[in-house]
């Protein structure tokens, strides 16, 4: 646990002293607050679903690259042997993975929560009748779910490609399944992606709180098997 903290931690200030941080955290804070200079008609009647849609949008924007970085990041750290450096002194490969997705995962949750207050307070002072919050609140969750998982594809693309080729594949992989996310009600099938589209369409969602559920669980699911993956992948790489 003591080890985990200090790689966390290690991860942490890198992306701090790099901007990744400020990255991850600012564009879905702006993206909430930003809701406030949308015109009325597109806000809705209750006022959530047009801040849904809009902070889907920033949040997405943040989740893909998120997703660049994290394969650019791990992939960097095996060129420059620095997963190596820590092999040698019995700190375990997957610790090291494991360290990055936990800091990539506080950054960008973190954002995405904050922006999500942000978008609520904007939207609830333009609603014609008073919202309930916890629908919106379980989109973000299932939306927040989902960027863990395109994290952990991320990481598992840098464990098995060079730094650019693998920011370069994770971003042509995100883009368009965020983009489709967005465009897609998240009222079908429990796929990891459903809560984006949850979030994006919630006026029109007819179980919101169980679609939520589902995909966010679905999400998490698929964050374990691609972090296994990730895992297997830099334990077989060579450093």
């Amino acid at each position: 646990m003591n080890r985990m903290r200090t790689l966390t931690r290690m991860a942490l200030h890198e992306m701090w002293i790099s901007f990744r941080m400020m990255l991850l955290v600012a564009i879905p804070l702006i993206g909430g607050l930003g809701v406030i200079a949308l015109p009325p008609g597109l806000s809705g009647v209750t006022a959530v679903g047009g801040a849904g849609f809009w902070f889907a949008v920033a949040a997405c924007g943040a989740i893909g690259i998120a997703t660049g970085l994290a394969a650019l990041t791990i992939a960097h750290e095996r060129s420059r042997g620095t997963v190596a450096w820590m092999a040698v002194r019995a700190v375990p490969r997957s610790a090291v993975l494991l360290s990055w997705f936990i800091a990539f995962g506080i950054l960008l949750v973190g954002g995405i929560i904050l922006g999500s207050i942000g978008a609520w307070l904007t939207a609830i002072d333009r609603a014609e009748t008073p919202p309930d919050p916890l629908p919106f609140a379980a989109a973000v969750a299932a939306s927040a779910s989902a960027g863990l998982a395109c994290v952990a594809g991320g990481l598992l693309l840098g464990t098995v490609m060079r730094a650019r080729p693998a920011m370069l594949l994770a971003l042509g992989l995100a883009v368009p399944i965020l983009v489709v996310a967005i465009l897609t009600p998240g009222a079908g099938l429990p796929l990891p992606i459903a809560g984006i589209g949850l979030l994006a369409h919630l006026d029109t969602a007819s179980r919101p709180l169980a679609a939520a559920l589902q995909a966010g669980g679905s999400a998490l699911a698929m964050t374990a098997v691609l972090l296994v993956l990730a895992s297997a992948g830099l334990e077989r790489a060579n450093l």
